[in-house]
């Protein structure tokens, strides 16, 4: 009984990673995948989620398109995990999505600079086909692609600091569950000396004190005690 147990226990520990599909929207999901008791990196969890998207879009008859990957290794009482965002698209319905986004981003641009010309001619009093309405129009177009380029490195510093973040929360957490254990493990230390000082400590003598009571008989013209207690 006690050999199944403990094969039982290990193969536990040493289980391999499972992954668990979410739901995001429509046709975006989530997979999420924790490592096994061994498992440091996230490698074996990232593995463990692909196989599991790979199952998941043959049900739909599309392939996958696997997008953002997050992964974090193991620390002290916590697994190694990856979250991985995916689709399952073919490639008529990506290219189709493509050129929807395409046209999308070329109505925009239209929209940008209709919306250029009217500013340079109905704010700026600058007349159609003359060297400064051409010289208004690129210092606009400079300025919307500076401020999409401030947007985009604002996004990215954003998910930087969001990422150190939670490391720091990580580290943190560590630091605790670490403190915990070494107070677990002095207070263990400090019980152990105390049972071996006990020990270890000589038996006392009786103090003058005490009354020590026995029971007396004569024997040959002697006295002899027994029973002292």
């Amino acid at each position: 009984m006690k050999i199944i147990f403990a094969a039982g226990a290990f193969a536990l520990l040493t289980g391999c990673a499972s992954g668990t599909i979410n739901t995001l929207s429509a046709d975006r999901y989530e997979c999420s995948a924790i490592g096994s008791f061994f498992d440091f990196s996230a490698d074996n969890a990232i593995e463990a989620c692909r196989k599991k998207i790979d199952q998941f879009c043959q049900g739909t008859g599309a392939p996958p398109f696997i997008g953002k990957i997050s992964s974090e290794p193991s620390g002290p009482a916590r697994y190694a995990k990856a979250d991985l965002n995916f689709q399952c698209i073919s490639a008529k319905d990506e290219a189709l999505k493509n050129q929807q986004m395409a046209d999308a981003k070329r109505q925009q641009m239209k929209a940008n600079i209709q919306s250029a010309k009217a500013t340079c001619q109905q704010d700026f009093g600058f007349a159609p086909n003359t060297p400064e309405f051409g010289n208004c129009l690129l210092l606009l177009h400079r300025q919307s692609a500076e401020d999409k380029r401030e947007e985009l490195s604002n996004a990215a510093s954003d998910e930087r600091a969001e990422a150190a973040l939670a490391q720091q929360r990580r580290e943190a957490s560590d630091r605790s569950v670490m403190g915990a254990i070494q107070m677990i493990n002095d207070n263990n230390n400090q019980s152990l000396d105390r049972a071996r000082s006990f020990q270890s400590a000589p038996t006392p003598a009786a103090s003058p004190s005490q009354s020590i009571n026995c029971t007396s008989s004569s024997y040959g013209g002697s006295t002899v005690y027994t029973n002292c207690n």
